[in-house]
């Protein structure tokens, strides 16, 4: 068979698993547990949920089709299928992306990454750890990883314009610029955690955390973060020979002083930053802030952005949150996270804390190889909630270890933000799954080593 024939045969078999899998569920006897109305959202549910894995369809018109087939099929409101349209967290996201945007397009990235390189030598080593540096203070200013794209970009022209081609030293820059876009997460406080507070509202009520706070819940995490540049210099650039300083020296020096489009940008961040650490006294959900503020830099005095910078918004993305949220707003409807947890609670008493989370951290790694972390978590960020209800653990401590736990992926496939990294063509397979191993490694020892001891000891695993 020729690789056309192939392909259309791997299409066929997944277009065939698609239909026939919901369509097994569908003919479940309905009994006290698997109740009408729960077998028509799995089977619509799964049938998303295979879509995202294998593709055959654009993402964002399955998105679309979800909470109308939830209406249209199962029946359930249309205010409840669209409930994550009035919630913040995609407002957050539209804005966010936004203020990213704008950031590439003043040129405050690229300034940011050339001062935190010539800070740290604009040697190899120097600016593995200068992206490390640049990353931080990126995520600090919009504290999720709206800036990947731009900073992945970024990497690719430093390996470029230092003359670096396909293999480890490259590999190094670009995976120093992925931990550096992705990781800061792990410490800083990062908005993407608020959607799992939305899959799971229908079972912890409504929550919500400060930065403070999480910086105070996580630090220990900072240690893994620091680990893995060092990892980076030690795998990829031990025996180096390299001296960028002029180039980056030039380029910064070419960028002149701060425009005034760059000031407007850095002042609308100084409102946001202020909003979310006067959270405690203004008392309104940080992800307000986020929606609103970056739309300031349309008006007079702030105008930065164009039409142009709206429609570049990763609308896509937007489609892709809302849909997914709606599968736990329909779930939490319907009642399946009350169902999860009379099954699962009672399995899981005794057992500590500690090992349910490991559990937990080891089923993410299995099923990142077939499941998108986006798709593992719309599935089991409800029932997981309703489970740690039940057994007194902290669904906050739950959120953050599926969110830390979801990015631990050892092939490029695995994740859309490691992918991108890795089909600008400068790093070798090898290369990629040797330092993902690592990380993982490293990130499993920093968490139950150092990370839920923390937790244990100020109290924060327990309800």
């Amino acid at each position: 068979m020729n690789h056309e024939g192939a392909v259309s045969g791997k299409l066929l078999i997944y277009w065939l698993v698609t239909i026939i899998l919901p369509c097994l569920v569908l003919l479940l006897p309905v009994n006290e547990i698997m109740t009408a109305d729960l077998k028509v959202f799995l089977s619509i549910t799964l049938a998303a949920i295979l879509f995202f894995i294998f593709e055959q369809v654009n993402g964002t018109v399955v998105t679309i089709l979800l909470p109308i087939a939830y209406v249209l099929i199962l029946g359930v409101p249309a205010e409840v299928a669209y409930k994550p349209w009035s919630m913040s967290i995609l407002w957050m996201l539209i804005g966010g992306f936004l203020l990213a945007n704008l950031m590439e397009k003043v040129g405050l990235l690229r300034r940011i990454a050339y001062k935190c390189i010539l800070l740290t030598g604009a040697s190899y080593k120097g600016i593995i750890w200068g992206i490390a540096l640049a990353g931080a203070i990126i995520f600090l200013l919009i504290p999720n990883d709206n800036a990947a794209v731009p900073i992945a970009a970024l990497a690719y022209g430093i390996c470029l314009s230092l003359d670096l081609k396909k293999g480890p030293e490259a590999a190094g820059i670009m995976l120093a610029a992925a931990a550096a876009a992705v990781l800061p997460s792990c410490f800083l406080f990062n908005t993407t955690v608020f959607l799992f507070f939305g899959l799971g509202e229908a079972a912890t009520g409504p929550m919500t955390v400060g930065w403070f706070e999480y910086l105070y819940r996580c630090f220990p995490l900072a240690v893994y973060y620091v680990a893995l540049f060092w990892v980076i210099v030690r795998m990829f650039g031990r025996n180096v020979q390299l001296n960028g300083r002029e180039y980056f020296q030039a380029e910064y020096e070419a960028m002149g002083r701060l425009s005034a489009d760059e000031k407007r940008v850095l002042v609308d961040i100084l409102l946001l930053m202020t909003f979310i650490f006067t959270q405690s006294i203004h008392k309104i959900d940080v992800l307000w802030g986020f929606a609103v503020i970056p739309f300031l830099m349309y008006l007079p005095g702030l105008k930065v952005a164009d039409e142009t910078d709206l429609k570049n918004v990763n609308w896509s993305m937007i489609f892709f949150a809302a849909g997914c949220l709606s599968i736990g707003t329909v779930a939490g409807a319907i009642g399946i996270g009350e169902l999860v947890g009379r099954i699962a609670v009672p399995l899981m008493e005794g057992k500590s804390h500690a090992l349910i989370l490991f559990m937990v951290y080891v089923a993410y790694f299995i099923l990142n190889f077939v499941m998108t972390p986006m798709a593992i978590n719309v599935t089991f960020a409800l029932p997981l909630a309703q489970i740690a209800q039940g057994i007194a653990l902290n669904p906050l401590a739950l959120y953050i270890l599926m969110n830390e736990a979801s990015i631990q992926v050892v092939m490029p496939y695995e994740t859309v933000i490691f992918l991108i990294y890795f089909s600008f063509g400068m790093m070798h397979m090898k290369d990629f799954i040797r330092f993902m191993s690592v990380k993982t490694l490293i990130h499993l020892a920093v968490v139950f080593l150092l990370l839920i001891p923390w937790w244990k000891l100020t109290g924060f695993l327990a309800l």
